[in-house]
């Protein structure tokens, strides 16, 4: 890698060490700034700078809230709340690391396996590769708020507060790399992919349902014994794990704090060390993890998958048909096939399996409270509307799967209009069954909406996917992203990409939301159905016409396409 062509000297120096990194530094920089150089790269730049002040927002929310709580903590003697703040910001931490993920590297750094690379400098290249992921660097400006808001209530606390809380988010940010590096080699199997999803859908669900239950803007006519009860054997519950969770680094931080209020700067180093050891202990965990992929280990279940298929399988998956197909036959021939291997797509990405079951429960848990406050009418479309957000997104990236398949498209004799439509095909089919499950709920709880809105929630549904799956078609061959089924808490669309799912959906809800209001204002209901149905016929035309361009469009972008997904 750096210093190739000088003879290898006898021993080898930090000088050399501190050029690798240099070299690693430089060819990661110039990968990403060439990468917006590319076709579609200023849209991207677009996109990051609408993107980037609007998380800034999201993350000084947080930040500001727990330095006013650490203040007012501090201030009125009760120092020892500031375990909450800290428990939160782990928890807050790894929540958005699963949703979130890692930021999308410009290159596999395994790939330096290949350099005379030293072992410890290959688990320190890994380790900083991951460290500006969104949630770690939330995590530190958390950690950093709540010093300065100790600092400002008890001045003499402002030092040792940074050190506590610098240790601290140091420890957080080592056990989410090793986490994630662990995660990686688990997921590594199908099996393991679809527990782990179970578990974070289980997870989910359950904070979502306590949230139902117990928060009172939803719970009005439970009284406040209920509450009462609730919390008290919450209280209870903690109070009997309090002396396990002691001995773990959001109680450690604390309770070093509470030392050097009381004047005790020897507990104090006392407990930000057994915090630091923490922080080893995470990185010697990672760092035998990182040593089995320096010597060679390979994250795949394709072989195994390859090698798991019966003979009889493969010899009659290559067996010639028996006659000839006319051009009919052969195009609904290769649009089943290609249907059905999207099919076993969905099957065995179990991401794509969580985000279109979760908001079907969503919708479950807040459909009955919300027609009961009276506001009916709006239940389905919106419903629909909110389950459309786990299907939008899959028409922006519908080649993100293929990889280094995707190169015998090209070589096949398929027409790529066809392959287009049968990944759209995929997209139609998962939403009628979110949009038919969500209307049978609806109507097995007792909210039975009127056949005219029904109609009316349908077209505007089809509207809206149809306009998506013809924006999503261009963007899929623009702006591709290769998504890996062995990489956790992978991104799945690039920004922009993202943006324009959310702002089509968005639109559209905003354009149906203003129609309705119209109707309803002038009193001529009886043109709901014919205004939709227009609307969802100009959508039909659109996506024919955008679908009989997309093959000349695709071959004309096919090395970027090929570039993007083929790349390692």
């Amino acid at each position: 890698m750096a210093e190739l062509t000088q003879p290898r000297p006898a021993r080898w120096t930090s000088r050399q060490t501190i050029v690798q990194f240099r070299a690693v530094a430089w060819l990661r920089w110039r990968i990403l700034v060439n990468g917006f150089r590319r076709k579609g790269g200023a849209s991207e730049i677009v996109a990051r700078i609408i993107l980037y002040p609007v998380v800034v927002a999201f993350a000084l929310f947080p930040t500001v809230g727990s330095g006013i709580a650490a203040w007012y903590f501090t201030r009125n003697a009760l120092l020892g709340h500031v375990d909450w703040l800290l428990w939160g910001a782990f928890f807050l931490g790894q929540f958005l690391s699963i949703n979130l993920g890692r930021p999308g590297t410009t290159f596999n750094p395994i790939e330096l396996i290949r350099f005379p690379v030293r072992l410890r400098s290959f688990v320190a290249i890994r380790l900083f590769f991951g460290m500006l992921a969104p949630a770690n660097v939330l995590v530190v400006m958390i950690s950093l708020a709540i010093a300065l808001g100790i600092g400002m209530a008890l001045p003499g606390l402002l030092f040792p507060a940074f050190v506590a809380l610098g240790v601290f988010a140091l420890a957080n940010v080592l056990f989410t790399r090793m986490i994630f590096a662990w995660v990686d080699r688990w997921l590594s199997t199908r099996r393991a992919r679809e527990v782990f999803t179970a578990l974070v859908f289980v997870a989910s669900m359950g904070f979502q349902w306590l949230n139902v239950t117990l928060n009172p803007a939803y719970n009005h006519h439970h009284e406040q014994a209920f509450y009462g009860q609730y919390l008290r054997g919450t209280v209870h519950f903690l109070h009997r794990i309090h002396p396990i969770l002691a001995f773990l680094p959001p109680e450690l931080t604390t309770t070093a704090l509470l030392s050097q209020e009381r004047g005790s700067a020897f507990l104090f180093f006392t407990y930000v060390a057994a915090t630091a050891l923490f922080g080893v202990a995470f990185l010697t965990v990672f760092a035998l993890r990182t040593r089995t992929e320096f010597h060679g280990e390979a994250l795949s279940d394709v072989a195994n998958a390859v090698a798991a298929t019966p003979r009889r399988r493969i010899s009659r998956a290559l067996r010639l048909p028996a006659r000839a197909l006319n051009p009919s036959e052969r195009r609904r021939s290769v649009l089943l096939g290609m249907l059905g291997k999207e099919l076993l797509y969905v099957r065995r990405n179990t991401g794509l399996f969580y985000s279109l079951i979760v908001p079907i429960l969503m919708v479950f848990l807040f459909a009955t409270r919300i027609s009961a406050h009276g506001n009916s009418f709006w239940l389905l479309p919106a419903a629909i509307a909110y389950v459309l957000f786990g299907v939008m997104p899959l028409s922006y990236n519908i080649f993100g799967l293929e990889a280094t398949g995707m190169q015998f498209y090209f070589l096949a004799p398929i027409r790529l209009r066809d392959l287009f439509l049968a990944k759209n095909l995929l997209n139609v089919l998962l939403a009628a069954i979110e949009v038919a499950t969500v209307i049978a709920m609806l109507t097995y709880m007792g909210v039975r909406p009127k056949p005219e809105l029904i109609i009316v929630s349908l077209l505007w549904a089809a509207s809206t996917l149809l306009i998506g799956m013809t924006l999503g078609n261009h963007r899929s061959v623009r702006a591709p992203m290769r998504i890996e089924f062995s990489r956790a808490a992978g991104k799945q669309a690039s920004p922009l990409s993202a943006l324009m799912s959310m702002g089509v959906l968005i639109g559209f809800a905003a354009l149906g939301w203003g129609i309705l209001l119209l109707v309803a204002m002038f009193h001529i209901e009886t043109l709901l159905v014919p205004i939709f149905a227009c609307l969802a016929a100009a959508a039909s035309v659109l996506y024919i016409l955008g679908l009989r361009k997309l093959e000349s469009f695709t071959l004309v972008n096919r090395e970027a396409l090929l570039s993007m997904l083929c790349k390692q």
